[in-house]
């Protein structure tokens, strides 16, 4: 069976996003486009923000919406709430995706809470929220929760049958057991096949002995093209359009806050990510050569840099690409698919529209 590919879609968006003099002026109608342009182009679903996600449902109609919450920010019943009143517009097309998140982001939204404690209230929260939405009018009153009984009356509309779907990450052990609990599909970002296979058969373990079975998602940028020097070209041209500057106001802050060495202190036992962190400590962009660690696999930049470490120094996965002519990154992300087990790719390339473009074209009536 061929997998689900999902899409981004996102505000920060131009040639090179990540670079504030290259990014596009961001605009609702702009967002409402890529949607639209995602559903006709086949595309199962796509991963957006948290902000504007019911204003793009008008004009699609096959397209899912891939959410991300913070466990806790929003109470569970208005959380609920808003699920029903997604999918009574869509007609169901609603998927959340549960965000662990860093302690400082978290703080930013008045949740101070330990590692461990994140995922018991994480548990919580989607096992409430899931009773919720199906409509469930009792009081609660939990280890982390609690909630009056419904007063007003329940929101029309349809329910999706098997109710709503939470995908999301986690390779900490505490993480996977998070996972086997809560997860209807877990995600992961591109690593290696051998490290992404591994961490999946871990996850697959997990929720055997639960009795549950979960499906497998990967998340990869990518660049593709009819030819090899084509996409590489394109992934050196946004290189060299990207400042030293802009990589560097961050990677320390971003390591750290994942609770990584500083990039003074971080040593990497490969020794293509230990070039990498050589180049940005001398100040410099890595070369291609470093950033290469697989078949059509390249570590890069994307517009959630800001957030993560750079270039994938500190091994999380964060803006891994695929990049290639059609044919041979197929091939790569079909192998990859093979041994890992991936059900569904969560893609993303810039510009947004036109690589999305590409990847309809040329790469999905590759994938198997």
């Amino acid at each position: 069976m061929a997998p689900e590919v999902f899409w981004y879609i996102n505000p920060a968006d131009g040639e090179v996003p990540w670079e504030p003099g290259h990014r596009v002026t961001p605009s609702l109608s702009t967002l409402v486009e890529q949607a639209r342009n995602l559903d006709s182009l086949g595309f199962d679903g796509a991963l957006t923000t948290a902000r504007e996600p019911i204003a793009l449902v008008p004009g699609t109609r096959d397209l899912r919406f891939l959410i991300p919450v913070y466990p806790g920010v929003t109470p569970p019943a208005l959380l609920a709430e808003q699920a029903q009143v997604f999918d009574h517009y869509s007609g169901g097309r609603l998927i959340y995706n549960q965000v662990n998140g860093a302690d400082p982001v978290l703080a930013r939204y008045g949740q101070f809470t330990s590692k461990e404690q994140r995922y018991r209230l994480s548990a919580e929260y989607w096992r409430q929220v899931k009773r919720l939405y199906a409509d469930e009018t009792d009081a609660y009153d939990g280890e982390y929760l609690s909630y009056g009984p419904r007063y007003k009356p329940a929101i029309p509309g349809p329910r999706q049958p098997g109710g709503i779907e939470v995908w999301g990450t986690g390779a900490s052990p505490e993480g996977i057991e998070h996972a086997a609990e809560v997860l209807d599909a877990y995600l992961a970002f591109l690593s290696t096949p051998d490290q992404l296979a591994g961490l999946f058969s871990r996850v697959r373990a997990a929720t055997a002995e639960r009795g549950r079975t979960v499906r497998f998602g990967a998340l990869a940028s990518v660049i593709v093209r009819e030819t090899e020097e084509q996409a590489w070209d394109r992934f050196a041209e946004q290189l060299a359009a990207t400042s030293r500057d802009t990589v560097l106001a961050t990677a320390d802050r971003n390591l750290r806050s994942f609770g990584f060495p500083g990039l003074d202190e971080l040593v990497a036992d490969d020794p293509q990510v230990q070039a990498r962190i050589d180049a940005l400590r001398a100040g410099r962009i890595p070369d291609i050569d470093s950033l290469r660690f697989g078949p059509n696999m390249a570590a890069g930049l994307t517009t959630w840099t800001a957030a993560e470490p750079p270039f994938d120094i500190a091994g999380k996965g964060t803006g891994t690409y695929f990049v290639g002519s059609a044919e041979n990154v197929a091939a790569t992300m079909n192998a990859v698919a093979e041994q890992a087990g991936v059900d569904i790719w969560l893609l993303s390339g810039w510009p947004l529209a036109s690589e999305a473009r590409h990847v309809a074209e040329l790469l999905i009536p590759r994938l198997r």
